[in-house]
């Protein structure tokens, strides 16, 4: 057997301001923690059982004031102040003898509307199950490429005079060495032959 949908909500929001409402502080001034507790007591059941509305008899006073260890001529007292400061709407428990108004039934339509749940990214909590398999292949597939950088090494060409002939025109720097020497590309090799050659002659010069 298929089990009875739920008429009523599981949860029902509560304004953090709600003590600042002038409706409240005038049932709050008038019956205290009493009229508070009874009130809020009244919208569990609205919204627990019905979503928007509860239908009001003396049975359902009478459960109000076990519930709340009240007397049952004092929660009557206290429904007939809320409707008096339009906490709940007069012409509905009047007609159709029942408690509900404006607020609680916008509140009814609102939360029936949400059917996905949005939680903020900073609070979240991965979900093993999905964390480990969906979202490391998105790492995955969105990884960043390291960029390489290559850096090209600039080559200068040295171009050599040449006379007239076209041979090798020599020219003497300032230092008094030719240019040919100036653009070598031997780094220093024939330098340093000439080097050993002197200093071999000189070894051998007394034999």
């Amino acid at each position: 057997m298929a089990r009875p949908l739920k008429k009523g909500l599981e949860y029902f929001p509560l304004d953090t301001a709600m003590l600042s409402d002038r409706k409240i502080q005038r049932l709050s001034h008038r019956y205290g923690c009493k009229g508070i507790c009874t009130y809020l007591t009244i919208l569990c059941e609205i919204y627990g059982e019905r979503g928007y509305y509860i239908p009001y008899s003396n049975d359902f006073c009478f459960d109000i004031a076990f519930t709340l260890g009240l007397e049952e001529a004092e929660v009557k007292e206290i429904v007939l102040y809320c409707v008096a400061v339009r906490l709940f709407d007069s012409e509905l428990l009047e007609c159709r003898q029942v408690l509900s108004s404006a607020g609680i039934q916008r509140r009814f339509r609102e939360i029936c509307k949400r059917s996905v749940a949005v939680i903020d990214p900073d609070l979240e909590i991965p979900d093993d199950s999905v964390y480990g398999g969906i979202h490391a292949a998105k790492t995955a597939d969105n990884g960043t490429e390291t960029p390489v950088v290559v850096t090209e090494t600039p080559v200068s060409a040295a171009i050599t005079p040449t006379n007239g002939n076209g041979n090798k025109k020599k020219t003497t720097t300032q230092h008094g060495k030719s240019n040919e020497a100036q653009f070598s590309n031997d780094n220093g090799e024939a330098a340093r032959r000439e080097e050993l050659l002197r200093m071999a002659k000189e070894a051998t010069r007394g034999c």
